[in-house]
Protein backbone atom coordinates (compact mmCIF):
# COMPACT_ATOMS: atom_id res chain seq x y z
CA UNK A 1 0.00 0.00 0.00
CA UNK A 2 1.80 3.36 -0.66
CA UNK A 3 2.74 5.17 1.87
CA UNK A 4 2.49 9.05 1.21
CA UNK A 5 0.53 11.18 -1.65
CA UNK A 6 3.39 10.97 -4.18
CA UNK A 7 3.36 7.09 -3.54
CA UNK A 8 -0.72 7.43 -4.69
CA UNK A 9 -0.34 9.56 -7.38
CA UNK A 10 2.58 7.37 -8.75
CA UNK A 11 0.36 4.04 -8.27
CA UNK A 12 -2.67 5.97 -9.70
CA UNK A 13 -0.55 6.53 -13.10
CA UNK A 14 1.34 3.28 -13.39
CA UNK A 15 -1.79 1.23 -12.31
CA UNK A 16 -5.23 3.03 -13.20
CA UNK A 17 -4.29 5.15 -15.97
CA UNK A 18 -4.86 8.75 -15.04
CA UNK A 19 -2.76 11.31 -16.52
CA UNK A 20 -0.29 12.87 -13.60
CA UNK A 21 -2.42 16.06 -13.44
CA UNK A 22 -5.32 13.93 -12.72
CA UNK A 23 -3.96 11.68 -10.10
CA UNK A 24 -2.29 15.13 -8.45
CA UNK A 25 -6.39 16.57 -8.48
CA UNK A 26 -7.90 13.50 -7.36
CA UNK A 27 -5.33 12.98 -4.10
CA UNK A 28 -6.14 16.48 -3.27
CA UNK A 29 -9.92 16.03 -2.92
CA UNK A 30 -9.13 12.87 -0.81
CA UNK A 31 -7.33 14.72 1.14
CA UNK A 32 -8.65 17.69 1.48
CA UNK A 33 -12.37 17.00 0.78
CA UNK A 34 -14.71 19.19 -1.40
CA UNK A 35 -12.75 22.01 -3.37
CA UNK A 36 -13.56 24.55 -5.97
CA UNK A 37 -11.03 24.75 -9.06
CA UNK A 38 -8.60 27.02 -7.21
CA UNK A 39 -8.58 25.51 -4.11
CA UNK A 40 -7.57 22.11 -6.86
CA UNK A 41 -5.15 24.74 -8.14
CA UNK A 42 -3.75 25.40 -4.98
CA UNK A 43 -3.92 22.28 -3.30
CA UNK A 44 -2.56 19.89 -5.73
CA UNK A 45 -0.03 22.20 -7.95
CA UNK A 46 -1.77 21.42 -11.72
CA UNK A 47 -1.44 24.20 -13.80
CA UNK A 48 -4.21 26.85 -13.62
CA UNK A 49 -5.49 26.48 -16.69
CA UNK A 50 -5.70 22.94 -17.08
CA UNK A 51 -7.46 22.62 -13.94
CA UNK A 52 -11.07 22.51 -15.58
CA UNK A 53 -10.49 19.86 -17.71
CA UNK A 54 -8.67 17.86 -15.42
CA UNK A 55 -11.60 17.81 -13.36
CA UNK A 56 -14.04 17.58 -15.97
CA UNK A 57 -12.75 14.17 -17.11
CA UNK A 58 -12.22 13.07 -13.22
CA UNK A 59 -16.06 13.23 -13.31
CA UNK A 60 -16.14 11.46 -16.57
CA UNK A 61 -14.18 8.54 -15.37
CA UNK A 62 -16.53 8.49 -12.25
CA UNK A 63 -14.26 9.32 -9.85
CA UNK A 64 -15.34 13.11 -8.93
CA UNK A 65 -19.00 14.57 -8.45
CA UNK A 66 -20.03 18.14 -9.45
CA UNK A 67 -21.71 20.47 -7.35
CA UNK A 68 -23.04 23.08 -9.47
CA UNK A 69 -22.15 26.93 -8.83
CA UNK A 70 -20.27 29.95 -9.03
CA UNK A 71 -17.52 28.47 -8.98
CA UNK A 72 -18.40 24.65 -8.34
CA UNK A 73 -17.22 22.06 -5.87
CA UNK A 74 -15.85 18.91 -6.92
CA UNK A 75 -16.06 15.58 -4.06
CA UNK A 76 -14.27 12.64 -4.51
CA UNK A 77 -17.15 9.43 -5.04
CA UNK A 78 -15.92 6.71 -2.25
CA UNK A 79 -12.61 4.88 -3.88
CA UNK A 80 -14.43 1.66 -3.27
CA UNK A 81 -16.64 2.69 -5.96
CA UNK A 82 -14.83 5.12 -8.32
CA UNK A 83 -11.94 3.32 -8.61
CA UNK A 84 -13.49 -0.57 -8.85
CA UNK A 85 -16.15 1.36 -11.72
CA UNK A 86 -12.79 2.90 -13.22
CA UNK A 87 -11.37 -0.62 -13.45
CA UNK A 88 -14.30 -2.20 -15.08
CA UNK A 89 -14.33 0.25 -17.59
CA UNK A 90 -10.82 0.03 -18.10
CA UNK A 91 -11.11 -4.35 -18.55
CA UNK A 92 -13.83 -3.64 -20.78
CA UNK A 93 -12.14 -0.93 -22.95
CA UNK A 94 -9.25 -3.79 -23.43
CA UNK A 95 -11.57 -6.47 -23.94
CA UNK A 96 -12.90 -4.49 -27.05
CA UNK A 97 -9.58 -3.69 -28.14
CA UNK A 98 -8.66 -6.94 -27.97
CA UNK A 99 -11.34 -8.53 -30.28
CA UNK A 100 -11.35 -5.62 -32.58
CA UNK A 101 -7.13 -6.72 -32.82
CA UNK A 102 -7.99 -10.18 -33.30
CA UNK A 103 -10.70 -9.25 -35.93
CA UNK A 104 -7.71 -7.39 -37.47
CA UNK A 105 -5.52 -9.84 -37.43
CA UNK A 106 -7.66 -12.66 -39.16
CA UNK A 107 -8.37 -10.26 -41.98
CA UNK A 108 -4.72 -9.25 -42.19
CA UNK A 109 -3.81 -13.30 -41.83
CA UNK A 110 -6.06 -13.59 -44.49
CA UNK A 111 -4.72 -11.17 -46.79
CA UNK A 112 -1.14 -11.54 -46.21
CA UNK A 113 -0.64 -15.14 -46.36
CA UNK A 114 -1.03 -15.76 -50.06
CA UNK A 115 1.93 -13.05 -50.60
CA UNK A 116 3.83 -14.66 -47.72
CA UNK A 117 3.72 -18.37 -49.14
CA UNK A 118 4.11 -17.29 -52.66
CA UNK A 119 7.88 -15.17 -51.52
CA UNK A 120 8.76 -18.07 -49.44
CA UNK A 121 8.38 -20.59 -52.15
CA UNK A 122 10.70 -18.87 -54.78
CA UNK A 123 12.94 -18.01 -52.07
CA UNK A 124 16.41 -18.59 -53.56
CA UNK A 125 18.42 -21.84 -52.50
CA UNK A 126 21.20 -19.06 -52.29
CA UNK A 127 19.48 -17.32 -49.31
CA UNK A 128 21.13 -20.17 -47.19
CA UNK A 129 21.72 -18.45 -43.66
CA UNK A 130 19.12 -16.37 -41.35
CA UNK A 131 20.27 -14.85 -38.33
CA UNK A 132 17.78 -14.00 -35.45
CA UNK A 133 17.69 -12.12 -31.91
CA UNK A 134 16.20 -14.35 -29.12
CA UNK A 135 12.66 -12.75 -28.84
CA UNK A 136 8.90 -13.03 -29.73
CA UNK A 137 9.77 -13.37 -33.89
CA UNK A 138 12.40 -16.22 -32.74
CA UNK A 139 9.71 -18.31 -31.35
CA UNK A 140 7.02 -17.94 -33.95
CA UNK A 141 10.37 -18.63 -36.19
CA UNK A 142 11.12 -21.82 -34.28
CA UNK A 143 7.60 -23.01 -34.05
CA UNK A 144 6.49 -22.51 -37.32
CA UNK A 145 9.25 -24.43 -38.59
CA UNK A 146 8.36 -27.40 -36.44
CA UNK A 147 5.09 -27.33 -37.46
CA UNK A 148 6.43 -27.46 -41.26
CA UNK A 149 8.37 -30.46 -40.39
CA UNK A 150 7.59 -33.44 -43.16
CA UNK A 151 9.46 -36.34 -41.45
CA UNK A 152 12.16 -36.08 -38.62
CA UNK A 153 12.47 -33.29 -35.68
CA UNK A 154 15.84 -33.68 -33.64
CA UNK A 155 16.59 -31.26 -30.93
CA UNK A 156 20.17 -31.21 -28.74
CA UNK A 157 19.70 -28.38 -25.82
CA UNK A 158 22.13 -27.49 -22.83
CA UNK A 159 19.21 -25.29 -21.84
CA UNK A 160 18.18 -26.42 -18.79
CA UNK A 161 15.00 -24.18 -18.63
CA UNK A 162 11.40 -25.84 -19.70
CA UNK A 163 10.31 -24.78 -23.21
CA UNK A 164 8.37 -21.98 -24.44
CA UNK A 165 4.23 -22.96 -24.80
CA UNK A 166 4.36 -21.93 -27.77
CA UNK A 167 6.84 -24.68 -28.74
CA UNK A 168 5.74 -27.44 -26.85
CA UNK A 169 1.98 -26.65 -29.04
CA UNK A 170 3.93 -27.25 -32.43
CA UNK A 171 5.45 -30.34 -30.87
CA UNK A 172 2.50 -31.86 -30.25
CA UNK A 173 1.47 -30.74 -33.69
CA UNK A 174 4.01 -32.56 -35.40
CA UNK A 175 3.28 -35.41 -32.82
CA UNK A 176 -0.54 -36.09 -33.54
CA UNK A 177 0.37 -35.85 -37.44
CA UNK A 178 2.40 -39.02 -36.46
CA UNK A 179 5.43 -37.07 -37.49
CA UNK A 180 9.46 -38.00 -35.48
CA UNK A 181 10.51 -35.94 -32.55
CA UNK A 182 13.73 -36.51 -30.79
CA UNK A 183 15.27 -34.73 -28.07
CA UNK A 184 18.15 -34.99 -25.63
CA UNK A 185 18.25 -32.25 -22.88
CA UNK A 186 18.89 -31.78 -19.30
CA UNK A 187 15.68 -31.59 -17.07
CA UNK A 188 15.87 -30.19 -13.73
CA UNK A 189 14.58 -30.65 -10.59
CA UNK A 190 13.20 -27.51 -10.27
CA UNK A 191 10.76 -27.62 -12.66
CA UNK A 192 7.38 -27.20 -11.56
CA UNK A 193 5.13 -29.91 -11.77
CA UNK A 194 3.13 -28.40 -14.27
CA UNK A 195 6.14 -28.17 -16.61
CA UNK A 196 7.00 -32.24 -15.97
CA UNK A 197 3.47 -33.04 -17.20
CA UNK A 198 3.39 -31.29 -20.06
CA UNK A 199 6.58 -33.15 -20.82
CA UNK A 200 4.89 -36.19 -19.67
CA UNK A 201 1.90 -35.46 -22.15
CA UNK A 202 4.44 -35.25 -24.80
CA UNK A 203 6.31 -38.46 -24.09
CA UNK A 204 2.58 -40.46 -24.00
CA UNK A 205 1.88 -38.81 -27.23
CA UNK A 206 5.35 -40.32 -29.02
CA UNK A 207 8.04 -37.54 -28.17
CA UNK A 208 11.34 -39.55 -27.65
CA UNK A 209 13.10 -37.68 -24.76
CA UNK A 210 16.48 -38.12 -23.71
CA UNK A 211 17.83 -36.54 -20.44
CA UNK A 212 21.34 -35.73 -20.45
CA UNK A 213 23.48 -33.09 -18.71
CA UNK A 214 24.86 -31.53 -21.58
CA UNK A 215 26.62 -28.41 -21.99
CA UNK A 216 27.65 -28.69 -25.92
CA UNK A 217 26.09 -26.90 -29.26
CA UNK A 218 22.39 -26.43 -28.88
CA UNK A 219 20.86 -26.91 -31.88
CA UNK A 220 17.79 -28.28 -33.90
CA UNK A 221 17.47 -30.21 -37.21
CA UNK A 222 14.29 -29.91 -39.61
CA UNK A 223 13.88 -33.33 -42.10
CA UNK A 224 18.12 -33.55 -42.37
CA UNK A 225 17.95 -29.96 -44.23
CA UNK A 226 17.53 -27.17 -42.59
CA UNK A 227 19.51 -26.26 -39.24
CA UNK A 228 18.82 -23.58 -36.48
CA UNK A 229 22.10 -23.39 -33.91
CA UNK A 230 21.57 -21.24 -31.00
CA UNK A 231 24.85 -19.37 -30.19
CA UNK A 232 26.72 -19.86 -26.62
CA UNK A 233 26.59 -19.04 -24.57
CA UNK A 234 23.26 -19.99 -22.68
CA UNK A 235 20.70 -18.34 -22.66
CA UNK A 236 21.50 -17.89 -26.35
CA UNK A 237 20.36 -14.89 -27.45
CA UNK A 238 21.46 -15.14 -31.00
CA UNK A 239 19.69 -17.83 -33.30
CA UNK A 240 21.36 -18.59 -36.92
CA UNK A 241 19.45 -20.68 -39.69
CA UNK A 242 21.16 -22.55 -41.81
CA UNK A 243 19.68 -24.32 -44.86
CA UNK A 244 22.36 -26.87 -45.80
CA UNK A 245 21.78 -30.60 -46.25
CA UNK A 246 25.43 -31.34 -45.54
CA UNK A 247 25.49 -29.57 -42.66
CA UNK A 248 22.42 -30.90 -40.99
CA UNK A 249 24.06 -34.81 -41.67
CA UNK A 250 26.72 -33.60 -40.16
CA UNK A 251 24.65 -32.32 -36.56
CA UNK A 252 22.77 -35.45 -36.96
CA UNK A 253 25.76 -37.63 -36.66
CA UNK A 254 26.57 -35.59 -33.70
CA UNK A 255 23.19 -35.97 -32.07
CA UNK A 256 23.15 -39.69 -32.64
CA UNK A 257 26.48 -39.52 -30.24
CA UNK A 258 25.07 -37.83 -28.03
CA UNK A 259 21.47 -39.96 -27.46
CA UNK A 260 23.69 -43.02 -27.00
CA UNK A 261 24.83 -41.19 -23.94
CA UNK A 262 21.24 -40.03 -22.88
CA UNK A 263 18.75 -41.48 -20.62
CA UNK A 264 15.00 -42.26 -21.34
CA UNK A 265 13.29 -39.15 -19.78
CA UNK A 266 10.39 -40.96 -18.50
CA UNK A 267 11.58 -42.69 -14.82
CA UNK A 268 13.30 -39.00 -14.37
CA UNK A 269 9.88 -37.02 -14.50
CA UNK A 270 8.28 -39.46 -12.13
CA UNK A 271 10.57 -39.26 -10.11
CA UNK A 272 11.00 -35.39 -9.84
CA UNK A 273 7.00 -35.35 -10.10
CA UNK A 274 6.65 -37.62 -6.22
CA UNK A 275 8.62 -34.99 -4.76
CA UNK A 276 6.31 -32.06 -5.83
Amino acid sequence: MPADRDELIQTLVDEMGLTPYEAKAYVAILYHGPLTPKGVNQKSGIPRPRTYDVLNSLVGKGLLMEQPGKPPKYSAVDPKIGLKKLMEDLEEKMVRDVKHGWTAVESLVSSLSGPYTTAKDETSEEDLVWVTRKDRAMIARYSEAIRSVRKELVVATALATPPDKEVLAAVRHILKRKKSSRVIRPIGSNWSKDDLNEYGELIKLGDDIRHLEYAGLTFAVFDRKEVVLWLPPHPSTTTVWIKLPQLAEILMSHFETLWEQGKPAGPLLKEYLVDK
